[in-house]
């Protein structure tokens, strides 16, 4: 598996390097407008930074869909799913490789983050008070108390549900080139089907967790972590979904 996971962060390698240059642009921008005391440099430089971040993270899990796509439609098929492996290990690698990519851009960006963090505070204060008036800013607006218990649960949430988001996408994907390869609106049908699958599981968590997540202030018990693990059932049956019809149904 491990030379599949290669051959995937090779095929993705070029768009890690455009957003390395982009944050690169922005540091630079940031440290300038530090050295020079011109708080807007810094700002903007740190502002397009942080949404630098958040659009890397989007694309590069899409950047999974979109490649996945081409295998199926295009001759890549020939090179990735006629080799010498099962369809669990070239799915498994795609998936790896999608965790792999969110949680180093991910810890890169944040490591970034607080480098600068403690640099505004090694320029202008002290760094106990700035994290500090960060925290209360963000318990005050959003009326949630930031522990470390939340931290973990945030994190695992983001990840099941985003990495399930995927799966089902390349179900998706994968039913319009294999049940419904010869259908007129197979990429409709299968949208169709996607959006229902969505629906229901979302239905599923609420009514499995009373409505936990519904609620204006999140409480972190039992029902939070259930809701969890509803969309991990759905990743895993979609993950096993995906194998099942490549195993049997698909054709390159």
């Amino acid at each position: 598996m491990g030379k599949l996971i290669k051959y995937e962060l090779k095929k993705q390698m070029l768009s890690k390097i455009v957003v390395g240059v982009l944050a690169a642009i922005c540091e630079a921008v940031f440290f300038v407008g530090l050295i020079v005391d011109n708080g807007e440099w810094a700002g903007v430089g740190l502002g397009v930074l942080f949404i630098l971040g958040f659009v890397s993270l989007f694309y590069f899990s899409f950047e999974t869909i979109i490649t996945y796509s081409n295998d199926l439609k295009t001759k890549q098929s020939y090179m990735l799913f006629l080799i010498p492996r099962n369809m669990y290990q070239v799915v498994g690698a795609k998936m790896i490789t999608t965790l792999l990519q969110i949680l180093l851009v991910g810890a890169a960006f944040v490591a970034i983050f607080v480098g600068d963090v403690f640099a505004v505070c090694a320029r202008y204060g002290e760094i106990e008070e700035m994290i500090e008036m960060i925290k209360m800013m963000f318990e005050q607006i959003s009326g949630i108390k930031v522990d470390l218990v939340l931290v973990i649960y945030v994190i695992c949430e983001v990840l099941v549900i985003w990495i399930e988001f995927i799966l089902m996408c390349m179900l998706a994907i994968t039913l319009s080139t294999t049940l419904f390869a010869n259908k007129r609106y197979k990429g409709v049908i299968s949208f169709g089907i996607y959006v229902v699958l969505q629906l229901l599981v979302a239905k599923v968590a609420d009514l499995v967790t009373n409505g936990v997540m519904s609620e204006e202030v999140l409480e972190l018990n039992a029902m939070a972590w259930i809701y969890i693990g509803v969309y991990a059932v759905a990743m895993v049956l979609c993950y096993f979904g995906t194998v099942w019809l490549l195993d049997k149904k698909i054709s390159v």
